[in-house]
């Protein structure tokens, strides 16, 4: 028997979610997604580019936010707007999902609803907005903090790491000149 532990363990949905937000811009991109994240039957759902884009200003808005109670506030408002119920679903690799009815929604209030609803329990388990948009210079994914020690700012090992490099250099630079800007040639 597989169990699971749920603590600090991202729900299931917010990897999709945050994979969609970052990179999905087409129905080929949602229908390749959905497939690689184990839930083909979202592949088909009817998609409009501008419902889509709308829906990820919404979500991007969200991940922004890192004050809990605005966060609850907005998160609320959309769990009442949303109308849709949850249902427990089985995936094909046999993990078992909570996410709305397929045959009700567009990609768009899919995504949206999944987002939501994952994020609202996200929140009620780490008591923390434990999600954020990159901070890295020329990155704007968002990511889920998954409980390292200091609060995550990065999406990526390698925006990090980017950041961190950029930054030595700029120290290093800074040393060597005294703090002068010299012109490049």
């Amino acid at each position: 028997m597989n169990t699971v532990s749920t603590t600090h363990s991202r729900p299931f949905g917010l990897r999709f979610a945050t994979a969609a937000i970052n990179t999905v811009q087409t129905a080929q991109q949602w229908r390749a997604l959905t497939i690689e994240h184990g839930d083909a039957n979202f592949a088909d759902l009817p998609f409009d580019p501008d419902a889509f884009a709308c829906a990820i200003t919404e979500l991007r808005d969200l991940f922004a936010e890192q004050d809990l109670a605005r966060a609850a506030d907005q998160l609320n408002t959309l769990l009442r707007t949303s109308n849709t119920s949850l249902e427990l679903h089985q995936l094909p690799d046999s993990r078992w999902a909570l996410r709305p009815p397929i045959d009700t929604h567009s990609a768009a209030t899919t995504l949206r609803n999944l987002t939501v609803h994952a994020l609202a329990e996200w929140a009620a388990e780490c008591g923390r907005c434990a999600w954020g948009i990159c901070t890295a210079d020329g990155c704007s994914n968002t990511f889920v903090d998954e409980g390292r020690r200091e609060p995550q700012r990065f999406c990526s090992a390698n925006c990090a790491t980017r950041t961190r490099v950029a930054a030595h250099r700029l120290r290093k630079r800074d040393k060597e000149t005294g703090g002068l800007v010299v012109p490049s040639q």
